[in-house]
């Protein structure tokens, strides 16, 4: 009988780096084209790297059943394993790490290089030995190219429309080709966020003119861009909520409602995978070649299956708790279970950018092997590949605890 021949494969963090999408990765190699002063870091050796995400929580959020349902509503070169290291200790308010890969060539991002995550020990020694950024050596250039890199550490993904939002409050010079977003897009969700948010706002405030609404609303929605504004704190003192909580609950219900939009209008993406790995077209083109593995491949796809199935139920469970309260306020006046959501926002809003990422890198990676498919099916190694390389998306360790 023949035996899955083992072959050479990018590691799962390199995969993402590699073909994660925009949300995962951010391949700033792309566009050193740009002239130099419109590069993003004034280190140009940070212009050649790629700053990708990565999950770091406690448990497993995929093989986790969701949450009970809401009632109905009334440089230098390293040992390539480094690059594949997973983060070290977790961080509870922010669970996934952001990391800067330094490529051997950065002509061939996948041939291994050098991973630095942002909040591991050591940091700052690894990036002066192998980017350049010397932490004692201050200038005008080092805290600009700093403070960049913390914004983009306080952002769960690497969506172009939160990427913006954040860079945008240090810096309007940043060049709008590192944003894949158009500016019809970014309005467009702008207007369903505001949609979401201004019922909410003459709720809390007891606003019943029209005029009135509109122009407090008007403010409230500025503060959901710079949340250090006073209507931030206004509003969350409206609910009981210490008015230092603001900028937390601001950039997280604002993210909440973000991934929402975007989740839902990839939903068909992520249909088309499921019903691919549930149908006949998941057997293998050679399945008589390797029949005695069909068992042990088909373990591992419903495996599969039901870590995305449950990823999905549990993103599905926050924004069904979000519609819920959220209706409850609106319509019914009882303003507790939206305070306990707001209460908890910021945890929702990176679980939800942890489960953004691995949703589309599974679906980019079911996308990518299906290039080479015979009428919609996969030789038995591109089935095993693929499967690997899914779990390994879905797998990353995740907190379930909402």
């Amino acid at each position: 009988m023949n035996e899955p021949r083992k072959k050479k494969s990018l590691s799962p963090i390199l995969d993402q780096i590699a073909y994660g999408g925009s949300s995962v990765a951010l391949n700033l190699i792309r566009l050193t084209a740009l002239a130099r002063d419109r590069h993003m870091f004034r280190q140009e050796s940070l212009n050649r790297t790629v700053i990708f995400k990565y999950p770091n929580f406690e448990q497993q959020i995929a093989d986790q059943p969701s949450p009970a349902p809401p009632p109905k509503p009334g440089a230098a070169k390293a040992p390539p394993p480094k690059a594949a290291e997973p983060p070290p200790s977790p961080v509870p308010e922010r669970p996934i790490e952001t990391a800067i890969y330094v490529p051997y060539d950065s002509e061939q991002i996948g041939a291994g290089g050098y991973g630095i995550y942002l909040r591991q020990r050591e940091f700052e020694r690894l990036l002066k030995d192998h980017v350049g950024i010397d932490f004692e050596a201050k200038s005008e250039a080092f805290e600009r190219d700093v403070a960049i890199l913390r914004l983009i550490d306080s952002v769960p993904s690497l969506d172009p429309f939160l990427l913006k939002s954040a860079l945008l409050k240090y810096s309007a010079d940043i060049h709008p080709a590192y944003f894949a977003i158009s500016e019809a897009e970014e309005e467009s969700i702008k207007g369903l966020i505001a949609s979401k948010v201004n019922p909410i706002v003459a709720r809390a405030l007891g606003l019943k003119d029209v005029a009135d609404v509109n122009e407090r609303s008007q403010r409230f929605l500025q503060a959901l861009w710079d949340p250090s504004m006073p209507e931030a704190k206004l509003f969350v003192s409206a609910f009981g909520i210490s008015g230092d909580q603001a900028s937390l609950i601001f950039e997280g219900w604002k993210g909440v409602t973000f991934y929402e939009h975007t989740f839902t209008r990839n939903l068909h993406q992520v249909a088309g995978v499921l019903r691919w790995l549930t149908s006949n077209d998941a057997t293998p083109l050679d399945i008589r070649e390797f029949k005695h593995y069909k068992d042990q491949q088909d373990m591992f796809r419903q495996s599969v299956v039901k870590k995305l199935r449950n990823l999905i139920s549990n993103v599905n469970g926050i924004f069904a708790e979000y519609t819920e309260c959220h209706g409850q306020f609106l319509h019914g006046g009882d303003a507790k279970p939206f305070r306990n959501f707001l209460a908890g926002v910021y945890r929702r809003y990176w679980v939800l950018g942890y489960c953004s990422m691995a949703v589309l890198h599974t679906c980019n990676i079911h996308e990518r092997f299906m290039r080479e498919a015979i009428q919609n099916r996969l030789r038995f190694e591109q089935i095993e590949d693929m499967l690997k390389r899914m779990d390994a998306s879905l797998s990353s360790q995740a907190n379930a605890s909402i």
